[in-house]
C-alpha cells in the first residue's frame, strides 16, 4: 500500500516558539500512522507559498504549523497551484483567531489526531485583488499592529503584545475617506476601521454573532465603523461593538460575495492580520467552498 504523502509546513517563529516542544512528537505520529512525512522549515515571508505551490502536486496532504499569518501563506500556494488538497492546521502563533473560529482546539498531538481522523470541512476563502486570505481583509485603526508589531514582542508576550501597540494607536486615530459598495449596496463616506471577515472574532477587538458565520455559504460580512462626530459618541460606539449592537448609526454591518473599495488616495489593507498591499481602487471576492481544512464544525 502507498504511503500518505504529507507536506508539512512549520513556521519556527511562530507565537511563542513552543511548538518545537511539540514537533517531533507530531512528525513521529503522522509517521506511525503510515505517512510519508517531507518537513519544511520557512525562513522567510512568502516561503511556505513558494513550497506549497512547487509541492502540493506531489503531496496528499499539507499540514500549516504555525499562526494566521502561516495558515494564510499556505492556502495561497494550494490556491494559486491549482491543486485540490485538503489543509491540516496546527495554529502556534500569537492570536489564532481563525483557528478558533474552526473549533480547533487542543495540544498539536490532539489536533495531529483530529487531522489524520480527516475531520475535514470545506470552507471560502476570500481574494483581494490579486492575493488570497482565509479570514480577513481590513483597513484602518489596529489593522496595522500585526505586522508593525516586533516578531520578538510577540514571542515574549503573545496577544498582549498587540494590546500595548494598539493602545498606542488610540491618540491618533486614522480616518480613511471612501465609497464602498457590495452590488447591492453603496455609501461613500469617512470611516476609522473597516474588515471583510469570515471569522467570528477579529484579534480580540471584536466578535460577530457566531449563528450569523458561515464559513461556507459564499458570504463574507463586511463592518465599518464611521467617523464619530463627538467623543461621547465614539465611546457610545465602542460599547456598542463590544455588545455587538449593530443598530449603532455609526457601525455599518452586512453580509456580500463582492465588496469594491474606491479612494482618492491609497488605502493599505492586512490580510489575515499581515500586509496585504495598498491601493486606490480594491476589490475583494468570495470564492466559495475554495479550500477543505481540518475542524470541528
Amino acid at each position: 500500500m502507498e504511503k500518505r504523502k504529507v507536506l508539512v509546513i512549520v513556521n519556527p517563529r511562530a507565537g511563542k516558539m513552543t511548538f518545537q516542544n511539540s514537533f517531533y512528537s507530531v512528525v513521529r505520529k503522522l509517521s506511525d500512522a503510515g505517512c510519508d512525512v517531507n518537513v519544511h522549515f520557512t525562513t522567510c515571508s512568502g516561503d511556505a507559498t513558494e513550497t506549497v505551490m512547487s509541492r502540493a502536486k506531489d503531496s496528499d496532504l499539507i499540514v500549516a504549523c504555525g499562526g494566521d499569518g502561516t495558515f494564510n501563506e499556505t492556502i495561497t500556494g494550494l490556491i494559486r497551484s491549482g491543486v485540490k488538497r485538503p489543509i491540516g492546521y496546527i495554529p502556534c502563533g500569537s492570536t489564532n483567531d481563525f483557528a478558533a473560529t474552526l473549533g480547533i482546539v487542543g495540544t498539536p498531538s490532539k489536533i495531529c489526531d483530529d487531522i489524520l481522523a480527516g475531520s475535514d470541512v470545506t470552507i471560502d476563502a476570500g481574494c483581494f485583488n490579486d492575493r488570497y486570505f482565509s479570514y480577513a481583509a481590513s483597513f484602518g485603526a489596529f489593522t496595522a499592529i500585526s505586522y508593525e508589531t516586533p516578531q520578538g514582542l510577540k514571542n515574549a508576550l503573545g496577544h498582549f503584545a498587540y494590546v500595548l501597540n494598539g493602545a498606542k494607536e488610540l491618540i491618533n486615530m486614522p480616518r480613511v475617506k471612501l465609497r464602498v459598495s457590495t452590488g447591492e449596496y453603496e455609501e461613500e463616506g469617512t470611516f476609522f476601521y473597516g474588515g471583510v471577515t469570515n471569522t467570528t472574532s477579529i484579534g480580540g477587538l471584536y466578535t460577530l454573532p457566531e449563528d450569523e458565520i458561515f464559513l461556507d455559504d459564499g458570504q463574507f460580512e463586511l463592518l465599518m465603523i464611521r467617523e464619530a462626530k463627538h467623543p461621547q459618541e465614539y465611546s457610545e460606539t465602542l460599547l456598542n461593538l463590544a455588545v455587538r449592537n449593530f443598530d449603532d448609526p455609526n457601525i455599518l454591518y452586512l453580509h456580500g460575495s463582492e465588496f469594491v473599495f474606491e479612494s482618492d488616495e491609497p488605502v493599505s489593507f492586512t490580510l489575515d492580520g499581515e500586509f496585504g498591499g495598498s491601493g486606490r481602487k480594491n476589490v475583494i471576492k468570495v470564492l466559495k467552498k475554495a479550500i477543505s481544512v481540518n475542524g470541528s464544525l
